[in-house]
């Protein structure tokens, strides 16, 4: 095994190599605007600081002891406050993608204790205009929620009856962060400075922090995992049966597929440890549980007195396999590789810069099966070509949030490198640790978050743009490539007013049917831009002003007021 004055430099190179061989490739189709705003500069960051940590001998020692309990508590109590505060200051509590918007849209159904919202007759046809993504296949469009499975919305509509729902997700981190540090205790009994090390890589996480500052069911899949890993390892039938508990809440939190690659490599060390028993015992549990969360989508089409859907998950499981796993699997992106390469770029641009080497360096702790080292590893490897073979474009995310799952299996494994570098020279390894620790703190944390909110600013602005509007309807152009179509959001019960509807999804005659319905305002590219949003694309829209056209010169059409008034 290579220590860690080799490593570094490979690590370094590894990060160069990302960087120049997705720069290499860049097309539009590759959308590369995170890469040349944030990911690039990040990743320079990252290759100086590891070079200067391989070669500069500074002195730094961590802490002989592992963080007490008292500490870590008020530490978790602060950035749950920090991280509340950040979702309205920095992250200004708006929802840039569908999954955010959707997870908020299914709260508001399930906080009414339903399980989707009856739509009335007169908009079923503006379905797709109205919500132009994730919606659950309902027959004749009777209803509608979203096809994502329901405990983060739950957890959202939970919190809602107490405080501000946006703490949600900020609470979730401080649990994260106690339970990490509770996992580090029990992994690395004997090496205090690898709990410092997973506390360090938690709170140094832009990925983490800027998640949880934000309305992604992420943070509940990254919790719910260590809460699983904490209760397995202990053993026992009550502990696994909680597990059992926790697994059930995962796999329904958002996407099915996550908490799955998570926990099978650590079943499949039950087999091979001869564990039968526990082995039958979480092998029948998932298969009950994966059969519920497979089978929900029909349980709501049956909440609204529907046996079947048109297509897709809400038919079942057979609708499961044919409506979600084939198209996935059948269907490939001819960009696969250079995807994954930015997906791995921006994991480790938006981790703790000791992040990289202290992996590499775990090898041997993986090799030799020490405590949890290989099915976490397995876990990680697991995830990353499962998602590769599946689902290799992330959209967007702040770092590559198909891992955020298994952040928690990076940061033990990063505890195990760290384990190693001190049983070969402590003050290497602590050298590495508070040198591209801080300047992860200084430097790349600053960068990052300021990039995020830079990013999301005119959205919000285009949204707040919508809101202003004095009419019953805002038909937003969404005629693409513009990305627009995100602000098309509207209330489960349509009880908002302007109501939002995509122009790119309707169809011919709706526009005037629209008109005659009530007063209407039309956001055009030139209205976008004003607040800047996508300054780039052209300020004429040829198709949008060809679906305005039948309104010129009607009574219903009203004039844009701009934002801020007037």
């Amino acid at each position: 095994m290579a220590d860690l004055k080799r490593i570094l430099p490979i690590a370094a190179g590894l990060v160069l190599g990302l960087a120049l061989i997705f720069a290499h490739v860049l097309d539009a189709a590759l959308t590369p605007y995170e890469f040349i705003t944030q990911d690039r500069y990040v990743a320079i960051m990252l290759v100086v600081v590891l070079l200067i940590a391989w070669r500069w001998p500074w002195p730094a020692r961590l802490p002989d002891r592992p963080p007490t309990w008292g500490l870590a508590l008020c530490v978790a109590v602060g950035l749950a406050a920090l991280l509340w505060w950040g979702s309205y200051r920095l992250m200004l509590d708006y929802p840039w993608t569908q999954d955010e918007v959707m997870a908020r849209f299914d709260a508001r159904i399930l906080a009414r204790g339903r399980l989707a919202q009856p739509l009335p007759p007169p908009w079923r046809h503006f379905t797709s205009a109205l919500a132009p993504y994730f919606l659950l296949d309902m027959p004749e469009h009777a209803a509608w929620v979203s096809s994502y499975m329901p405990v983060h919305a739950a957890l959202r509509a939970l919190i809602g009856l107490v405080v501000d729902p946006a703490w949600l997700n900020p609470l979730l981190a401080a649990g994260g962060l106690l339970l990490a540090l509770h996992l580090a205790r029990h992994e690395f009994d004997d090496c205090p400075g690898a709990v410092w090390v997973m506390g360090a890589g938690y709170l140094l996480s832009a990925q983490i922090l800027v998640a949880a500052m934000t309305s992604y069911a992420m943070t509940g899949h990254l919790v719910l995992n260590l809460a699983w890993l904490a209760l397995h390892r202990r053993g026992g039938w009550r502990t696994d049966a909680g597990a059992l508990a926790v697994g059930f809440l995962a796999i329904g939190l958002h996407q099915i597929a996550f908490h799955p690659l998570f926990a099978a490599p650590f079943l499949a060390e039950l087999a091979l440890r001869g564990e039968n028993r526990r082995c039958l015992f979480y092998g029948v549990g998932y298969g009950a549980i994966l059969t519920f969360w497979i089978s929900y989508p029909h349980l709501v089409l049956l909440s609204q007195g529907m046996t079947q859907g048109g297509t897709g998950a809400g038919a079942g499981m057979s609708g499961f396999w044919q409506g979600r796993i084939l198209p996935l699997l059948l269907h490939r992106d001819p960009h696969t590789l250079a995807l994954m390469d930015k997906n791995i770029l921006r994991f480790l641009c938006w981790n703790a810069a000791f992040l990289l080497p202290l992996i590499l360096l775990s090898g041997r702790a993986i090799h030799q099966r020490e405590g949890m080292a290989r099915p976490l590893a397995s876990g990680l490897v697991l995830t990353v070509l499962t998602m590769a073979l599946v689902l290799p474009d992330q959209g967007h995310g702040w770092g590559y949030r198909y891992l955020h799952g298994v952040l928690g299996n990076a940061l033990l494994l990063a505890g195990h490198g760290y384990r190693r570098a001190v049983r070969i020279d402590r003050a290497d390894g602590d050298r590495l640790v508070v040198l591209t620790g801080g300047a992860t703190l200084l430097l790349v944390l600053p960068f990052l978050l300021a990039s995020a909110h830079g990013f999301i600013l005119p959205a919000a602005r285009l949204s707040g743009l919508i809101a202003v509007q004095r009419a019953d309807v805002v038909i937003l152009d969404t005629e693409r490539p513009s990305m627009a179509i995100k602000q098309v959001r509207n209330a489960p019960d349509l009880a908002n007013r302007p109501l939002v509807i995509s122009s790119h999804d309707l169809q011919p005659g709706q526009a005037l049917e629209l008109c005659r319905r009530g007063s209407v305002v039309a956001i055009d590219r030139a209205a976008q831009q004003a607040v800047g949003f996508s300054p780039w694309l052209p300020r004429r829209s040829p198709d949008f002003e060809a679906m305005m056209q039948p309104l010129s010169g009607r009574s219903c059409l009203r004039k844009a007021v701009p934002l801020g008034g007037g």
